[in-house]
C-alpha cells in the first residue's frame, strides 16, 4: 500500500495558509523556539519571496539555530509554484560555506533538534513527512524535487548550485567573509526568480570582498538589495557576563580588534595591521623586573634556526618563565634575559654544539628549537649529543580546544599570546644589549603582519614569511625565537636558582630563633 502524500493530509493546506509568509510564526509556533530580538529581526528580514540577508555576528548569538528553523520552513511552508503556465512541486534549499562540515556541524545539528521538538509540539504530525539525513533532508515522495542539500563553496572549486533554478529556492551561506566572489557570481546568476531568497552571514574577518560589501555599498542604507544585520554577543540571551567578562580578558578588553569582530559583531576594519606597535614595545625595555627571585621560576633556551638561509640569522635566548595561563594569578610571565647568539656565519653542527653547551650550563633549563629546515638537523645533532630538546613545529594546529579555535596554528597562537603578554604588562626585555639590536628588535616586533581567517571561524593568522619578504619585511628571527615561550608545550622545570629568596628568609629565621634561645638549657 502506498504511503499517503503531505497533500493527502487534510491539515497541511491550513498549514501552509498559515505559516507560508511567516517564518517567525514557524519558528515559535511549530518549533517551540522563544527568539532573541535579534533572531526576531533575522526571521522577519527573511520573510518576502526575494529577500537577501546578509548577517555580521558575534560568537553564540543564536544565528545557527535560526539558520536551522528558516531552512525547515522553506522546506514545509513552500510546497507547490504556479508561474509561466506550469506547476511546480517543492522548495529547493541550498546550504553552503568554505568548510562542508561546518554545515553538518552547526545547521544540520540544529534540524536534527527542531525535529525533536516538533514531535513534542501540536503539529508534530508534520514530521512523518519529511526526513534528514546525514546530508539531505527531503520531503517523502518528492525526494529529487523537493529538499534541503548541503554545497561545498571552496576557494578554486566549481560551486553546486551553478545552473540550478527553482521559484521557490533558498541559498543560504554560512562563514560567507570565505566565500570568493567568483562564487558570489555563480549564485547571482542562479537567484532570478522573483521567490528565490538568498541569506548570507559570518563573522567580520575580512574588510573586501562580497560579504562586505553587502554591509556597505551594496547594502538597502546606501542604495543596495541587501539587508544587512548585526548580531552583537552582548545583547545576546545566550551568553553568560562571565563568558563575557572571559572574552574582555583574553582578547585584550572591548577595543581590541578580536573582541569587536568576536563579541560586538564588527568588521576588522584595520585587519591588515601589525601585532604591535614601537612603543609597546619601548615599554618592554622599561619593565625590569617582573618574577621575582623568590618565586618558582624557570628557564628556557628559545633558538630560531636561520644558519644563512635568506640571510636569515640564528638566534638563541635564554628566557626566565613563570605560569601557564592567559589571564589570573598563573598568566604566564616571561623576562628575556640575554640573547647570546645571533649570527648567520655558524653551521649546523657548530651551532648545535653551542646550544648544547649553553643548556648545558643553566640549572634545570629547557632547550625549545625551531624543527624547520635546517632546524631539523641540528635537533637530531642535538639529541645525538644526549640533551633533550624540545622540537617546534609550530605550523601544526594547536593542541587546546580554546586555541585551535581562536589560532591557525601554533606560530599564531604563539605570537598573539606574546603579544598579550607584551600588552598586559606580563612580558620585560632585561638583555644588556647594544643601541644596534635594541634597533633591530623594535624594528622586527613592529613588523608582524596579521589577519583573520577567511574560513574556520575567527582566527588569527601570521602572514607567512614568503609574503614578508616580498613586502620587504625580513624574517623576524629574534621574535620567532621569543615566541617559543609562549608556545602550548613550553613547559619549565624549576631552577635551582629560583626561590633562593625564600630560603634565605627561612635561614634567617631559624637563626634568630635559635639565638634568641641561645641560653635556655
Amino acid at each position: 500500500m502506498a504511503k499517503a502524500s503531505i497533500f493527502q493530509d487534510p491539515r497541511y493546506l491550513e498549514f501552509v495558509e498559515r505559516f507560508h509568509a511567516d517564518p517567525l510564526r514557524f519558528a515559535v509556533s511549530v518549533c517551540g523556539m522563544s527568539p532573541s530580538f535579534d533572531q526576531e529581526d533575522l526571521l522577519f528580514a527573511i520573510s518576502p519571496p526575494n529577500a537577501k540577508v546578509s548577517v555580521v555576528s558575534g560568537t553564540s548569538t543564536g544565528k545557527t539555530a535560526a539558520f536551522g528553523r528558516i531552512a525547515l520552513w522553506h522546506l514545509l511552508c513552500h510546497p507547490v509554484a504556479v508561474y509561466e503556465g506550469k506547476v511546480e512541486i517543492g522548495s529547493n534549499t541550498y546550504i553552503g560555506a568554505p568548510r562542508i562540515n561546518q554545515v553538518a556541524d552547526g545547521v544540520w545539528k540544529e534540524m536534527n533538534d527542531v525535529y525533536l521538538a516538533i514531535a513534542n509540539g501540536p503539529y508534530g504530525w508534520i514530521n512523518d513527512y519529511y526526513e534528514i539525513t546525514k546530508t539531505r533532508v527531503a520531503v517523502k515522495g518528492f525526494e529529487d524535487q523537493w529538499f534541503i542539500t548541503q554545497v561545498a563553496m571552496q576557494q578554486g572549486q566549481s560551486i553546486g548550485v551553478a545552473g540550478k533554478h527553482r521559484y521557490w529556492q533558498l541559498i543560504i551561506i554560512d562563514e560567507a567573509a570565505g566565500v570568493s566572489d567568483e562564487h558570489f557570481d555563480v549564485i547571482d546568476g542562479t537567484q532570478t526568480q522573483p521567490g528565490n531568497r538568498t541569506l548570507m552571514a559570518s563573522q567580520g574577518v575580512r574588510n573586501a570582498g562580497r560579504f562586505y560589501e553587502s554591509h556597505h555599498n551594496l547594502s538597502r542604507d546606501n542604495g543596495g538589495s541587501w539587508i544587512s544585520l548585526r548580531f552583537s554577543s552582548e545583547r545576546s540571551p545566550f551568553v553568560t557576563m562571565q563568558w563575557l567578562k572571559d572574552r574582555d580578558d583574553e582578547t585584550g578588553g572591548r577595543e581590541s580588534i578580536e573582541y569587536r569582530i568576536r563579541v560586538l559583531g564588527l568588521f576588522a576594519e584595520d585587519s591588515g595591521s601589525n601585532l604591535l606597535t614601537r612603543v609597546e614595545l619601548e615599554r618592554a625595555f622599561e619593565r625590569g623586573q617582573i618574577i621575582r627571585d623568590d618565586e618558582p621560576y624557570g628557564l628556557l633556551v628559545l633558538s630560531d634556526v636561520g644558519l644563512g638561509e635568506y640571510r636569515d640569522e640564528s638566534v638563541a635566548i635564554i628566557a626566565k618563565v613563570i605560569g601557564y595561563g592567559d589571564f589570573g594569578p598563573d598568566a604566564r610571565r616571561v623576562e628575556y634575559i640575554e640573547i647570546p647568539y645571533c649570527t648567520n656565519s655558524k653551521n649546523e653542527i657548530i651551532f648545535a654544539g653551542d646550544l648544547a653547551n649553553l643548556v648545558g650550563k643553566l640549572s634545570n633549563a629547557t632547550l625549545m628549537v625551531d624543527n624547520g629546515g635546517v632546524g631539523a638537523t641540528v635537533n637530531k645533532l642535538i639529541e645525538a649529543m644526549g640533551v633533550p630538546v624540545v622540537k617546534v613545529n609550530w605550523g601544526k594546529p594547536c593542541f587546546k580546544k580554546e586555541y585551535q579555535d581562536r589560532f591557525y596554528n601554533q606560530r599564531a597562537c604563539a605570537m598573539v599570546r606574546m603579544r598579550d603578554g607584551i600588552k598586559s604588562g606580563r612580558v620585560s626585555f632585561r638583555m644588556n644589549i647594544d643601541r644596534k639590536m635594541k634597533e633591530k628588535i623594535l624594528l622586527q616586533g613592529a613588523r608582524l603582519p596579521y589577519h583573520f581567517a577567511e574560513a574556520g571561524g575567527l582566527r588569527y593568522v601570521m602572514e607567512k614569511k614568503e609574503v614578508m619578504r616580498k613586502n620587504g619585511i625580513k624574517s623576524p628571527d629574534i621574535f620567532d625565537a621569543k615566541s617559543f615561550a609562549w608556545l602550548e608545550d613550553a613547559i619549565y622545570m624549576v631552577s635551582d636558582n629560583a626561590g633562593s629568596g625564600v630560603n634565605s628568609a627561612v635561614a634567617k629565621a631559624i637563626a634568630e630563633a635559635e639565638d634568641m634561645f641561645s641560653d635556655v638549657e
